[in-house]
């Protein structure tokens, strides 16, 4: 079978240099939407740099950075949160070969491991009727040992980022839950990196807080990010900032395959002694 993965790409340079060596060895077409909503602009960090010069021998990847150019002629859309990111998708999705068979939309801050992408592949195939696949999230904050806490986790709260594709199919914005039959996997996991990397976390937040009606908490968590980060913590008392729910110590597994010492330290500026 063969599998696209779909990214929406803004400035996140740390994590696409873990994230793109992983999904290369997996996936037949990876498709990049390069666009900074806050500012209407580009990547500046690199990013864009970083993606063309990857080694693609297999002519896999494809960037798009001309949605600035198209936002205005996109009429078909659909999903939930920001209008541009539901135009996003709906341009990278013009893009998805005819011959693919499994659709991606993990964001750059989420991973997941080999596991998945292969049990994903057997699940299709024993269910001609199964469409989406969904699977528990990991929701990490501040570092890889804060972790949002999953007893609270409502039913549905996190969206899908697996489905059967099919030929001009226009995708959506995190609301692949309603496009048919949904199998959860409840021992594979979607590990997200959330709100980690202060700038990136302050960036993250004035977007909300600006583009949407909910409301997050901003410049207090990020003071409050900043000291923990000065005074080396490796545990906090912290909150998710949109959904105020608490976050309790980890210590469990990762993703195979992605070093993620030295990923987390690279987003919170820590250099390794």
């Amino acid at each position: 079978m063969k599998h696209c993965h779909l990214s929406l790409c803004c400035n996140e340079i740390v994590f696409l240099k873990y994230k793109l060596p992983f999904l290369y060895k997996l996936f037949d077409q990876i498709i990049f939407v390069d666009y900074d909503i806050l500012k209407n602009a580009h990547s500046c960090d690199g990013s864009i740099e970083y993606i063309r010069k990857f080694p693609d021998p297999e002519n896999k990847i494809l960037l798009l950075i001309d949605f600035e150019n198209v936002r205005h002629k996109i009429k078909t859309f659909s999903g939930k949160d920001i209008e541009d990111y539901q135009k996003m998708f709906a341009y990278g999705s013009k893009y998805v070969a005819n011959d693919i068979d499994i659709m991606w939309s993990t964001d750059m801050d989420e991973f997941f491991d080999i596991t998945l992408f292969r049990k994903t592949e057997e699940e299709f195939k024993n269910d001609n009727e199964l469409t989406t696949i969904d699977c528990c999230w990991k929701t990490f904050i501040y570092n890889q040992y804060n972790i949002l806490d999953e007893k609270e986790r409502e039913n549905g709260f996190y969206p899908p980022r697996i489905t059967k594709h099919s030929i001009g199919k226009i995708y959506g914005h995190c609301n692949w839950r309603e496009y048919g039959k949904i199998l959860t996997l409840k021992e594979d996991f979607i590990y997200h990196f959330s709100y980690i990397g202060l700038e990136r976390c302050r960036n993250k937040l004035i977007l909300y807080n600006t583009r949407t009606t909910s409301k997050h908490l901003q410049d207090n968590w990020c003071d409050f990010y900043m000291n923990n980060i000065k005074q080396g913590k490796k545990y906090v008392n912290f909150v998710h900032p949109g959904s105020l729910k608490k976050c309790i110590p980890y210590d469990g597994d990762y993703p195979m395959d992605i070093n993620i010492d030295n990923m987390i330290n690279e987003m919170n500026g820590i250099v390794s002694s």
